[in-house]
């Protein structure tokens, strides 16, 4: 793996200031930032409220950042968004669709419906009201309509069914009003266009000492499917690096960007591990032989907002 990366540590407006001053472009951003507020401290303990973000201000507080997002990504670059609802005194507060509406004002085009990130399995839950949570969502964002996106790197076999009616003239698209025209299609030999729902686990792996990680083959779908060869790929909020390892895996180059010590000198011992070894995770036996502090997240008071 030839792939080169660059982690760091720091507030990330201020590393997209520099990155701007000396025009600095990635071909793709790929982040989930810090949630929001009025949630317990992500060691578990109720303190979260020190460098938290209250859901009412998130949207004004990540506008900060999505507007130096567009000044560093290239023009059909994308930027995928891992993100979720909020629950707020027991509704759905609307901040996802004010921060849509907002980052359209800056010049950002939403160029596909939300992906679905369906996990396979969730964590359990006694709410009386609603039922488990088994997704989130992952919007496209780019500033044209027509941005980078390489279907063909994540295309799928096609069902048994379909080949078999595809062996039979069928109506086309353009029939109307009851009048069908029939023709016959010739199936792509790559395999099926992609569909938005993308299905992983929810990452589980206990080698990945981070409070909120997405699974690693969520990020490699996107990398993937929004990036060439050789492109930058940066996460502007990189936790443990998973964005990382899936861009270096799949001979990308990567920018991580993170507020918090920890994290950075984790991600860099992650992404060597990958480098030496091709294996995505450190095993949980050898994170002491790494000298990692497996109990960082556990001491009172962490948090890994990146104000």
């Amino acid at each position: 793996m030839e792939s080169k990366y660059k982690l760091h540590l720091g507030n990330t407006k201020n590393v997209l200031d520099s990155m701007i001053e000396k025009k600095e472009k990635v071909d793709m951003i790929f982040t989930s930032p810090p949630y929001y507020a009025m949630r317990k401290n992500y060691s578990g303990n109720s303190d979260g409220e020190v460098g938290s973000i209250h859901v009412d201000e998130y949207v004004d507080w990540f506008l900060e950042f999505t507007e130096k997002f567009l000044k560093v990504l290239q023009p059909d670059g994308s930027f995928f968004l891992n993100i979720n609802d909020k629950i707020d005194n027991g509704v759905v507060h609307p901040v996802l669709d004010e921060l849509k509406y907002k980052m359209r004002l800056q010049g950002w085009k939403l160029v596909a419906k939300p992906y679905i990130w369906y996990k396979k399995q969730s964590m359990p839950t006694n709410c009386k009201y609603r039922a488990i949570d088994r997704y989130e969502y992952v919007f496209h964002f780019s500033p044209t309509n027509k941005p980078k996106f390489r279907a063909d790197n994540c295309r799928v076999p096609h069902s048994e069914v379909t080949k078999r009616r595809m062996k039979k003239p069928v109506p086309t698209i353009g029939s109307r009003d009851g009048v069908y025209e029939h023709a016959t299609v010739t199936l792509n030999e790559k395999g099926a266009l992609p569909h938005n729902v993308v299905i992983t686990a929810a990452e589980s792996n206990p080698s990945v000492l981070h409070p909120a990680p997405f699974h690693v083959e969520l990020a490699e779908w996107f990398v993937k499917i929004g990036s060439d060869e050789g492109d930058t790929i940066l996460d502007p909020f990189a936790g443990s690096s998973t964005t990382g390892v899936a861009s270096l895996k799949h001979n990308r180059k990567f920018i991580g960007i993170d507020l918090v010590e920890f994290n950075i000198k984790f991600g860099e011992k992650r992404i060597q591990h990958l480098l030496s070894t091709g294996e995505c995770y450190i095993p949980k036996n050898k994170l002491e032989e790494y000298e990692i502090d497996v109990n960082y997240y556990k001491v009172k008071g962490r948090h890994i907002n990146n104000p």
